[in-house]
């Protein structure tokens, strides 16, 4: 029984996925990322990449002028500097190109995330790192990697058997026919070749999501122990809320003495009511209590002789339908009327 209790069959919760994010454990495919940035990597080699060549180009024939001359510093200088500088030019745009993929495809696969540095040692423990090397994970990549490569391989001479007719019909032509019958059986392997790739990171990501959350997996016990931890251990929270209404009870005793009338059942219910017409447009319940409680707001109630008036009805509708502090709605109006005006006569004839 206790086997089966640990066992872990229950889909990760929301708080489980959180921490593990905190962690920096999340659902990471790199197959993703590498097949985005060869996709689009041979897009922008495709269709923007001619001010590259030209570039590259145009460096060649300026290297190609100093064949022949003695290399002076100034002229090891300009060459170097041209050099660094076109080729920095030419190689920016992929390498932004590169980073931002990097970014978009994490991204979307498990969100802006970012996690602190922490330098483990238990990381530099070679039986550990052994263990990592040759471990199952590590075997199943290896696994994927040789499949992939297989599949390629395999892809490849397919085309090659389908395109080798016009590979040897292109040794026949002039230069540039040449040229351009290479780029384009060279277009038809990589196309094959991003395909395949493509492919295999489609499954990647599937994969590396299912066996997250399976990795995350908690066992019934694990949950409950969670949800203690969330909302509090019963007991612990059963005293707080002892403590809370406490506080909140002599909060509501301590306006009792400051009520202009309490309105009682007559035994089990007492409602106090004030009404300031500079503060309030109504009267206000000030405290309200059943039985025990009820008790100890007419005994507050004649320390401070204020009037105590017996209506069960209003009583009882007021408790059940107004909280503490709230003002009484318009359908009391007129019950409020006949009872204050019997207060403010009581409170004339005493002055008297």
């Amino acid at each position: 029984m206790a086997g089966e209790e640990e066992e872990k069959t229950e889909e990760p919760t929301s708080k489980k996925i959180e921490d593990a994010q905190k962690e920096g454990n999340v659902p990471k495919s790199m197959e993703v990322t590498g097949a985005a940035i060869l996709f689009f990597g041979s897009v922008y080699l495709l269709f923007f990449s001619e001010s590259a060549v030209d570039a590259i180009r145009k460096l060649m024939i300026y290297t190609y002028n100093f064949i022949g001359q003695d290399l002076t510093g100034n002229v090891f200088y300009s060459i170097g500097y041209t050099t660094v500088t076109t080729v920095l030019q030419t190689l920016l745009p992929i390498f932004t190109l590169v980073i931002l993929l990097a970014l978009i495809t994490n991204w979307a696969q498990f969100g802006f995330l970012v996690t602190p540095l922490k330098f483990d040692l238990q990381k530099l423990d070679p039986i550990k790192g052994l263990k990592n090397i040759f471990g199952l994970k590590k075997a199943l990549e290896a696994l994927k990697l040789t499949l992939k490569l297989t599949i390629i391989v395999i892809v490849m001479f397919i085309v090659l058997m389908f395109t080798y007719k016009s590979f040897l019909a292109m040794m026949d032509k002039e230069l540039m026919n040449t040229i351009n019958s290479i780029v384009e059986l060279v277009a038809y392997f990589l196309a094959a070749i991003l395909l395949i790739i493509i492919i295999f990171a489609i499954i990647d990501f599937y994969f590396t999501r299912y066996y997250y959350f399976k990795s995350l997996r908690m066992s019934k016990q694990e949950i409950k122990d969670e949800f203690k931890n969330m909302e509090g251990d019963p007991q612990v929270k059963g005293r707080i809320r002892k403590i809370q209404m406490q506080m909140a009870m002599k909060r509501m005793m301590s306006d009792v003495p400051d009520a202009d009338v309490v309105i009682t059942n007559p035994t089990h219910y007492a409602i106090a009511l004030k009404y300031d017409n500079k503060v309030n447009s109504a009267p206000k319940v000030v405290a309200k209590g059943i039985d025990f409680i009820a008790l100890k707001i007419k005994d507050i109630a004649r320390e401070n002789d204020i009037p105590i008036i017996e209506n069960p009805s209003l009583a009882r509708s007021i408790y059940s339908q107004i909280e503490i502090d709230q003002e009484i709605p318009s359908e009391f109006y007129k019950a409020m009327a006949e009872i204050f005006s019997y207060v403010y006569e009581l409170k004339n004839k005493k002055r008297r």
